[in-house]
């Protein structure tokens, strides 16, 4: 059976796979809104807003990269991945649920 690698990749703006691109400007925009809401309350240092559009740069070529290198194809599979997921799995019968005694 012929398959069409066009067809099956994902697709891809500005170098990043376009559910990744999607997380990375809700978090733009929630950290905009989050620091416009807490700028009424507090004074909120310039550093802050050149340390959020810092962050921002650093996702962006990190995606970029990680799009490169064909790792998992969405941002929260690789964290899935990486973090979540177990090292090791059990092969054998399922072990019975163990009761603890009440007191």
């Amino acid at each position: 059976m012929r398959s069409y690698k066009s067809i099956e990749r994902p697709a891809q703006v500005l170098g990043m796979n376009l559910p990744d691109l999607g997380l990375l400007v809700g978090l733009f925009i929630g950290s905009v809104l989050l620091l416009g809401f807490l700028g009424m309350a507090v004074r909120i240092p310039r550093l802050v807003y050149l340390l959020v559009i810092a962050i921002e740069l650093s996702l962006i070529l990190g995606l970029r990269y990680l799009s490169r290198k064909q790792a998992p194809g969405f941002l929260l599979g690789w964290l899935s991945f990486t973090f979540i997921q177990p090292r090791r799995l059990a092969v054998g019968p399922i072990p019975p649920p163990r009761y603890e005694k009440k007191a």
